[in-house]
């Protein structure tokens, strides 16, 4: 066995952007959105979820005083953002940051 069998295959350009597609669908069906996208990688968002249903009721039974909190709950909610890169060899990297809006 020689040393070139030992080294994984680099992929196609295609392959790479198949393999992006997919791991990009999956993580939609997830609930992450696309903020942008290349042929190699991809920028993800999750959006934190707010219980506006809990929110909305609270409000209602304080007679509107939860209301402030309630919208500063909902201003300072940050995403969850990803970066999604795909190398030559067709394995994938992702580095995550939570940025705040």
């Amino acid at each position: 066995m020689n040393e070139q069998d030992d080294q994984p295959e680099e992929k196609t350009s295609d392959e790479r952007k198949a393999l992006l597609a997919v791991n990009i669908q999956e993580k939609v069906m997830a609930g992450w959105r696309v903020e942008s996208q290349s042929d190699f990688q991809a920028v993800l968002v999750l959006r934190r979820p707010v219980n506006r249903v809990g929110h909305l009721v609270v409000t209602i039974i304080t007679m509107g005083l939860w209301l402030i909190p309630w919208i500063l709950i909902e201003l300072a909610r940050g995403d969850t953002r990803m970066l999604l890169v795909v190398d030559r060899l067709g394995e994938f990297k992702e580095q995550k940051a939570v940025s705040v809006n």
